[in-house]
């Protein structure tokens, strides 16, 4: 069961996605170089599991929080979400 609602992103393009794996690195994290795939990160000593579907064609990437503590709520985990995509090129939906 999802721990958040699915976001979407828009103007997900090949080099967007690209670079929201760069910043993953750079923070500690690593998305997978697939359409579609999990990943996790931790923050301040919480792990927080995503899974993701990046739509190529549409250029759309579905974002849902599938694993949180109960500690951190989702709306600071969209904010987060949303800075990282924003900084590598896209945007909310």
């Amino acid at each position: 069961m999802a721990a958040c609602s699915t976001w979407m992103y828009r103007g997900i393009t090949s080099s967007v996605f690209r670079a929201l794996q760069q910043v993953g690195r750079r923070q500690g994290f690593s998305i997978p170089n697939a359409a579609s795939g999990k990943f996790m990160i931790t923050v301040v000593g919480m792990n927080v599991g995503f899974q993701y579907a990046w739509d190529t064609n549409a250029q759309t990437l579905l974002l849902q929080c599938d694993n949180k503590p109960m500690l951190l709520g989702c709306g600071t985990i969209k904010s987060f979400a949303d800075k990282i995509v924003a900084e590598s090129g896209g945007r909310p939906a």
